[in-house]
């Protein structure tokens, strides 16, 4: 976990108009990544169900819903937190970039996750649902939406 989140940093430290660590930690981006490292890190062990609430709390005071069984590689960066959905069973991978109100997740229950490759930047306001792969150095832009291409049963009861 530490070594994830010391990645994220030095991501942020390379990024242009980098102001510094303290002014970073004034970002609400920095705690949702660092909430999401420290509680990912009790995945697997009975901590994790009672520590997930701080998840939830995290989740209400920032608006941005990354939870912790979802699994993101290191190198994380997300600008501007505000509105960001991630579903729990998704894959992220190494230095991804996530901007604002991003939408990562199934269509419906039972429905497949994306899958997102390495150093993959996904624009504001992106949607991105279904059992998709976003390869590597993918740029997925603002306001797309990315479902799977093959035609697919709704759910029973679902209309069209």
């Amino acid at each position: 976990m530490l070594d994830d989140f010391r990645a994220d940093v030095r991501r942020y430290q390379s990024m242009p108009g980098y102001r510094g660590l303290l002014w970073w930690m004034l970002d609400q981006s920095f705690w949702v990544i660092l909430c999401y490292r420290l509680i990912a890190t009790a995945r697997g062990t009975r901590l994790h169900a009672p520590l997930r609430v701080f998840e939830k709390l995290a989740e209400f005071v920032h608006k941005c819903y990354l939870p912790t069984t979802a699994t993101i590689g290191p190198g994380l960066v997300i600008y501007h937190a505000f509105g960001i959905v991630v579903n729990g069973k998704t894959t992220i991978g190494a230095n991804c970039t996530l901007y604002a109100r991003v939408c990562i997740g199934n269509r419906w229950p039972g429905d497949g996750t994306p899958v997102i490759g390495n150093n993959v930047t996904i624009g504001t306001g992106a949607c991105i649902f279904g059992p998709v792969v976003i390869p590597d150095n993918f740029v997925v832009k603002a306001n797309a939406v990315i479902t799977p291409s093959s035609p697919t049963t709704p759910p029973a009861g679902a209309s069209s």
